[in-house]
């Protein structure tokens, strides 16, 4: 991925032609991390993340594929504004293992993901900090 041009435009070409619509997307200047809600899968009951699928990302790229992670996401006016947020947030969240932060695209939401099994525990530490 360094220096190549097209190649989100490729990933992104994969994911229309199977169906897939991403909810986040992070990115460096050698990685792609994004998410997918497959709990929905299609009308029929059959995976969204089919072996076709990965077939052909792997042709592009090497592909991961981690489960059982819920997506928290932090939604407030103008929260990227908000001095000291991320501190408390993060501080909140320091004993959890987090896989993925998207922060910034949007100015009113911080969204990361968490193992599934602390999903709520994480949102009542954030709401118990922020809130009460």
């Amino acid at each position: 991925m360094l220096h190549s041009r097209g190649f989100l435009a490729e990933v992104f070409g994969i994911l229309a032609r199977h169906n897939i619509s991403v909810d986040l997307i992070t990115t460096s200047e050698v990685s792609v991390a994004l998410t997918m809600d497959t709990t929905g899968s299609t009308s029929a009951g059959d995976t969204l993340l089919t072996q076709a699928l990965l077939t052909e990302l792997s042709s592009l790229c090497r592909v991961e594929v981690e489960e059982n992670l819920a997506l928290v996401a932090l939604i407030g006016n103008e929260l990227s504004k908000a001095c000291g947020v991320g501190k408390e947030v993060f501080g909140v969240l320091e004993p959890f293992n987090i896989r993925m932060i998207c922060y910034g695209a949007s100015s009113h939401n911080l969204c990361f993901l968490v193992p599934g099994d602390d999903a709520e525990k994480v949102v009542q530490k954030l709401h118990h900090n922020l809130f009460e």
